[in-house]
């Protein structure tokens, strides 16, 4: 480890209060909390975010408000599958998304894999979303919520699925 080196900061009551707040995994103290966001100022300014440290940073940033909204439920005596999901499944898409921004030049290739890992983490997330509406009382705040969100989206997947099977129908009118 590099040797360290002592500095004093003058910080308004204000910056102390929100440092004090501050959550950030593995930092207890405020020098931890300090070097935390050094660390993380550092690698967006040098671009060496991989998929990895993104996500990392995403979750971190998120994480006060989980808990919030984790509390908030336990006190309430409700949950969201739906709003825990989130929490748990956007760092990864933002992580890729952004990650891919910190190349300088994308070639095709690149620009292809980035778009299927994409497709990939969001048709996971929209079939997990699908299973919540599975049940007549959805596991959210609302349990009518998926049933009443999901209709316009089946009715465009119903869509969908008939234009698919016009297309067979003709290539197979074609072939004969």
């Amino acid at each position: 480890m590099p040797k360290s080196i002592p500095i004093s900061v003058r910080l308004s009551n204000e910056d102390v209060a929100f440092l004090a707040e501050f959550e950030m995994q593995g930092a207890r103290t405020p020098s931890d909390k300090l070097r935390g966001i050094l660390k993380n100022a550092r690698e967006q300014a040098e671009g060496s975010q991989d998929v990895a440290r993104c996500e990392a940073m995403l979750r971190d940033l998120l994480r006060p408000a989980e808990r919030k909204v984790r509390q908030s439920q336990r006190d309430n005596n409700i949950r969201s599958d739906f709003v825990i999901k989130l929490y748990q499944r956007l760092p990864e898409i933002v992580a890729d998304l952004t990650a891919s921004a910190h190349v300088d030049v994308l070639d095709r290739d690149q620009l292809e894999r980035m778009e299927a890992d994409l497709a990939a983490e969001l048709f996971s997330l929209i079939e997990e979303v699908f299973d919540l509406g599975l049940t007549s009382q959805s596991r959210t705040y609302d349990p009518q919520l998926m049933q009443e969100k999901l209709k316009p989206v089946l009715e465009i997947a119903q869509l969908l699925q008939l234009k698919s099977a016009d297309a067979a129908q003709k290539v197979i009118a074609d072939d004969q």
